[in-house]
């Protein structure tokens, strides 16, 4: 687009970096978020193009929707001569269009892309948008599994497509969806439009093939949607429905290596013939019907292309064919780390050299008669001398005397507290590790960003600044528009600090942003507020100081901000410059 280039400044803080993809006019480039310092992906297109206001109209209603399948709208503007819109940038991930260049993907894993990417759809249609150009470019896998369905509502907007009445979108939008699952298995697209990067399903009568007549082990009620949507224009009518036809699914990527798609048209098994009977020659000669059974036994011991030597050479194929995949299979799963050839492992330990026997106990030597008069007058000696140190002692036991000398006496030290009072802590018969000394500092294992109602990002780059030690160094979270409830989009975001073993927490510091925030401890045994316990909870400015209700042992400190501070650009964030731990 003409006056669009890298060093660009959008809305005067997307500052444009390199360009991915165009569409005539309409450009995508990648960008670097000035105001948080992040990457995002910015859209541009002339103000005055025809479909600028539908774009614009449908990144907006986007925009209202918060659920981790979509790929979140960020920001939508437009200027005098230009249009954008903002959206998360997705850098690590990767098409379905590009997974299945590589492969066909495991009929699993294409039935959990399918049912995340009918789940997201589903929620859309219940606030009345649809996306109408589901896609293997449209859909992504990030490297840590989830999908992510790019261009709600505004690829449609892009296009120019109209928008059917709401059935019939949940309709497009449930058969595209499938049309993905079979792209999936299959490496092939099934419906009319040609997709870069991948072939066309084959077609027969009646629509395309099966994908159980491509790849194997396709389950036989993914066959059957599959079938009945893309060929008997049946099948699930809305994505919601493509849901509980396909649940469950698994929630994690399904990594075992999927066979190679095979050709349709499979070959012809070999006729077996029958192998000729020779009869016995008559002393007299031979009938006609045994002269030609003579031939065909002459000609295949002659030149070893008889119906018996056929015969024996196909059955050498299928044996070489049979070792030949298992082979193969074996080789594929090898690959996956979690594989265990247990025959193989017994074979490898039944082979391996036996370690070295343990050394035997060598037997106590005998003592001879001079040494073992000696050894046995130092141990009456010593008995002796045991005895008369005990004596007195057990004396004044009996007669009441000395008790408190005796008695084993229990050591209290204070505990620090915020308020200054001081609690016994009783040490008695106890080791107490210098972890668990009172007042020690407690250096945490890791610190990371914690969003479990967003895309779990949360600036995460800048975790680490909180436990630095540095009050001048900050972590901030993303920018909302409400300082309550992280602008009523979610209850809050924070941090996960990590505590090491054997820390027994009692005390937090908390430097605050200037504003005024609002926090609540927690003590988890997982990276999750699901069985978490509430220890302490404060709010305001500046330096905060809390003592947790209870002392945690706990593996893990769940810094939770559920009001943020306004910042000098009218959003609010969370804001964190130190957190200190002590015991």
């Amino acid at each position: 687009m003409y006056g669009v280039g890298t060093g660009r400044l959008i809305a005067d803080r997307y500052a444009l970096t390199e360009r991915r993809a165009h569409l005539g006019s309409i450009e995508v480039w990648s960008a670097v978020d000035n105001t948080l310092g992040r990457e995002v992906a910015v859209t541009v297109f002339p103000s005055n193009l025809s479909r600028a206001d539908a774009i614009v109209d449908a990144a907006r209603r986007s925009a209202a929707l918060n659920d981790h399948r979509l790929v979140r709208v960020l920001d939508v503007g437009t200027g005098d001569d230009m249009s954008w819109l903002v959206e998360e940038p997705l850098t690590e991930s990767a098409s379905i269009a590009d997974l299945v260049a590589r492969g066909p993907l495991p009929p699993e894993e294409a039935r959990r892309i399918a049912g995340e990417v009918a789940s997201g759809l589903d929620v859309a249609a219940s606030r009345g948008l649809h996306h109408l150009h589901v896609t293997p470019h449209s859909v992504r896998r990030t490297d840590g599994g989830l999908i992510k369905i790019a261009g709600l509502a505004t690829a449609a907007a892009l296009e120019g497509t109209e928008e059917p009445d709401p059935a019939r979108a949940e309709r497009v939008d449930a058969v595209a969806t499938v049309a993905l699952m079979y792209a999936a298995m299959t490496t092939r697209w099934p419906l009319p439009q040609a997709i870069p990067g991948l072939q066309q399903a084959p077609r027969i009568v009646g629509g395309v093939v099966a994908p159980s007549e491509i790849t194997l082990a396709v389950p036989p009620d993914l066959d059957a949607i599959c079938r009945a949507t893309l060929n008997h224009d049946t099948g699930p009518r809305s994505p919601k429905e493509l849901v509980a036809r396909i649940t469950p699914w698994s929630h994690t990527i399904v990594r075992h290596v999927a066979p190679k798609a095979s050709p349709v048209s499979r070959p012809a098994a070999p006729v077996t013939e029958r192998i000729p009977i020779v009869p016995a020659q008559r002393r007299s000669g031979q009938a006609p019907g045994d002269r030609r059974n003579a031939g065909l036994a002459a000609g295949a011991a002659a030149g070893g292309a008889g119906p018996i030597a056929r015969v024996r050479e196909h059955r050498e194929q299928e044996r070489e064919a049979r070792a030949a995949t298992t082979r193969r299979r074996l080789e594929e799963r090898r690959a996956d780390p979690n594989f265990l050839n247990l025959p193989e492992a017994m074979e490898e330990q039944r082979n391996a050299p036996l370690p070295p026997p343990a050394p035997l106990i060598p037997q106590t030597p005998e003592i001879e008669g001079r040494h073992a008069k000696l050894i046995l007058a130092v141990v009456a000696g010593v008995i002796v001398a045991a005895m008369a140190l005990a004596v007195p002692t057990l004396t004044g036991m009996f007669s009441g005397k000395g008790s408190e000398s005796s008695a084993p006496t229990a050591t209290s030290r204070p505990a620090s507290s915020a308020s200054g009072a001081g609690t016994s802590v009783s040490t008695r018969g106890a080791t107490t590790p210098a972890a668990l000394a009172t007042g020690a500092a407690i250096a945490p294992v890791t610190v990371t960003a914690f969003d479990p109602q967003g895309d779990g990002k949360e600036n995460n780059a800048a975790a680490k600044r909180a436990i630095d030690g540095k009050a001048s160094t900050a972590w901030t979270s993303e920018g909302y528009k409400d300082p309550s409830a992280i602008g009523g989009q979610k209850d809050g975001v924070g941090l996960v600090i990590e505590l090491p073993d054997s820390t027994q927490l009692k005390n937090v510091k908390l430097d605050l942003g200037a504003g005024d925030e609002a926090v609540t401890l927690y003590s988890a045994d997982r990276k999750s507020l699901d069985g978490a316990t509430s220890v302490g909870s404060v709010s305001g400015s500046g330096e905060q100081s809390v003592t947790l209700k209870t002392p945690s042992t706990s593996r893990y400190l769940i810094v939770w901000v559920t009001k943020a501070a306004r910042g000098t650009d009218g959003k609010y964030r969370a804001q964190i410059g130190d957190i200190s731990l002590s015991s």
